[in-house]
């Protein structure tokens, strides 16, 4: 009975029983149709994705294809599963599907924090959202969910990272709240899929490579992990006099030089992100006050000294500095304080710093 009612949620449907139907306990899912078949039992299919709809019989009749077995569980990289999101610890269970070709080990059902152990977090989504928090907004979005998606998620592999796009349907709500989730593994990506290089490259800076002003509006989404948290607002001073100079091609070649810089000498607690123009953005973890002075007094110096040109025409930096606290996270808010605080830097000479507190 448990295993027909799971069947129903399911939505598969059992009809036609010409007498009582022996299953045995411990059954999968596919076990049971197959045992309710060899008894004489008619399955007609009522699956969430709307090209098996009751559609079976007509086209087992019509075109020789049994929706059931020869496209829904056709494949075993199509793994298939429910997720009973009132249940405590929540589990995956799986329902079809081969999942050891993902790297998983051969059993029924899973804990979030069994699949949590085999996700990739150094990845390009990764890379916008955020590496820190990435296992838990994923979770988020799986539990919170509020309509019918698809997700990204990216697998660890021996030689690299496997992409699994899923979907994910409603399949019983109460009150406005999801019960019970069904989902599917529609393709399998060797690569980074194009479509998250895509989501990447509109949060990237075509130029520099580093992240953009909209990059920094969705780390500033999650104020949960601010301790020692500064922002770093700088433009770099007489930037002009290479433009005029030397040219804007130089110009370029200078931002992109100094991104570069940033790039190879990464810190897992440093984001860098290019605002536009010569302005820039550093989103800083874990530094005390003098520590936070410091890297501010290490990229004035980088800037004076980063090449003859930056040597020639004198360039410098003005920086001003913000606390980000719970209080202060607001991405614009963030901004207009790093900016009057760089201003005040400016009004004071080239090369000079100042807090937002003092502003």
């Amino acid at each position: 009975v448990q295993e027909i009612e799971t069947v129903e949620k399911m939505h598969f449907l059992a009809v036609n029983l010409p007498f009582k139907v022996d299953i045995p306990g411990g059954m999968s899912i596919k076990e049971t149709l197959s045992a309710i078949k060899s008894q004489g039992g008619e399955i007609v299919a009522n699956h969430p994705y709307g090209g098996l709809r009751g559609r079976r019989l007509v086209e087992m009749n019509r075109y020789q294809i049994d929706l059931i077995e020869d496209v829904f569980f056709s494949s075993t990289y199509h793994v298939t599963f429910i997720v009973d999101l009132l249940l405590r610890p929540r589990k995956i269970q799986i329902l079809t599907g081969d999942v050891t070709l993902l790297g998983f080990s051969k059993q029924e059902s899973f804990l979030f924090s069994e699949i949590a152990s085999h996700i990739e977090t150094e990845n390009a989504l990764a890379e916008v959202e955020g590496k820190e928090t990435f296992l838990e907004d994923l979770t988020k979005k799986l539990i919170n969910i509020t309509e019918d998606m698809q997700l990204y998620i990216p697998l660890k592999i021996k030689n690299g990272t496997l992409w699994l796009l899923v979907g994910i349907d409603i399949l019983t709500k109460n009150e406005g709240h999801t019960e019970l989730i069904f989902g599917r593994i529609n393709r399998i990506y060797d690569n980074t899929p194009k479509g998250i290089l895509y989501y990447k490259s509109t949060y990237q800076d075509s130029l520099t490579r580093l992240f953009t002003r909209e990059t920094l509006k969705i780390h500033l989404q999650n104020p949960t992990y601010l301790e020692g948290a500064y922002g770093i607002y700088f433009d770099i001073d007489h930037f002009k006099t290479i433009n005029d100079i030397y040219g804007h091609k130089a110009g370029d070649l200078f931002l992109i030089e100094l991104a570069n810089r940033f790039i190879a000498n990464w810190e897992k607690d440093v984001i860098y992100y290019r605002l536009g123009g010569d302005e820039f953005f550093v989103f800083v973890l874990n530094h005390s006050e003098k520590q936070i002075i410091d890297r501010a007094k290490q990229i004035i110096f980088l800037i004076e000294n980063l090449n003859e040109k930056a040597i020639a025409a004198k360039v410098s930096a003005s920086i001003g500095i913000v606390p980000i606290k719970k209080e202060c996270y607001d991405y614009t808010k963030l901004l207009d304080l790093g900016d009057k605080a760089m201003y005040e830097s400016k009004n004071k000479g080239k090369g000079m710093i100042t807090f937002a507190k003092d502003v």
